[in-house]
């Protein structure tokens, strides 16, 4: 049977909405706890490793759902393993880089982004599991024999 054609992001359009509003909201609380534990340096940073989160994660969600029209689902899973993936790697190269600079209080950015990246991952598998996605094939429109039903 050959795989049907999807909505455009199908697969992933339930699970963006569901993460979006919860990681958006956590953005004021890091940025806060960051004022509050180290000052305004801190809260800068916290507020630079949220965003910078937030634009992995969403890019990445954005690339998913445009790889995801018309795929069968190992194709899909492969595809959006590899850009998780990438973006895990990207993220660590940019934390990487800013590790010693002088002008970000590094663990307050370090915290932020690791808080902001687990509670994405977090309500993502949340979102996913709620949203309804058909699992299993339509019937076919023939019998056993290959003739068309009277």
């Amino acid at each position: 049977m050959t795989p049907q054609a999807a909505a455009p992001g199908a697969p992933v359009a339930g699970p963006t909405r569901g993460v979006f509003a919860p990681t958006l909201a956590l953005g004021p609380v890091v940025v806060i706890a960051g004022a509050v534990l180290g000052g305004g340096r801190a809260a800068l940073a916290a507020c630079l490793g949220f965003l910078v989160v937030v634009a992995f994660f969403g890019l990445g969600q954005l690339v998913t759902r445009r790889l995801s029209v018309a795929v069968d689902p190992p194709r899909f899973v492969a595809r959006a393993s590899a850009i998780v993936l990438g973006q895990l790697i990207f993220l660590l190269l940019v934390i990487l880089a800013l590790r010693d600079a002088a002008w970000l209080d590094g663990p307050a950015f370090g915290l932020s982004a690791l808080a902001v990246a687990l509670a994405w991952q977090v309500f993502q598998v949340i979102a996913f599991v709620r949203s309804r996605r058909v699992v299993f094939d339509a019937p076919d429109k023939t019998r056993q024999d290959g003739t068309p039903p009277t």
